[in-house]
């Protein structure tokens, strides 16, 4: 009977662990998303192919000056970015 409690929980770590990696995945998408809008609405050439794709080759500068607003958003997402591991884009 050990044995098998011992097995569900070690079943069910493993799974939470696993729905926590896809949601961490999931977020670190959107907050991939909500940056690329931001630099996009200022002209900023993506390198990164997925950005290039959803936002075209309309673009004008790779250093972009934003708003302040705009920077606290942007050092928002930055921080959660590095919290979650997420992986590096441009």
């Amino acid at each position: 009977m050990m044995k098998l409690i011992v097995k569900c929980s070690i079943f069910g770590l493993l799974l939470t662990g696993l729905t926590s990696a896809y949601a961490d995945d999931a977020k670190c998408k959107q907050l991939q998303d909500q940056k690329n809008l931001i630099y996009a609405a200022h002209g900023y050439c993506f390198k990164d192919p997925d950005a290039q794709k959803q936002y075209g080759a309309d673009c004008h500068t790779k250093k972009p000056k934003f708003s302040d607003a705009e920077s606290k958003r942007l050092a928002q997402i930055e921080d959660s970015q590095k919290s979650l591991n997420c992986p590096k884009k441009d």
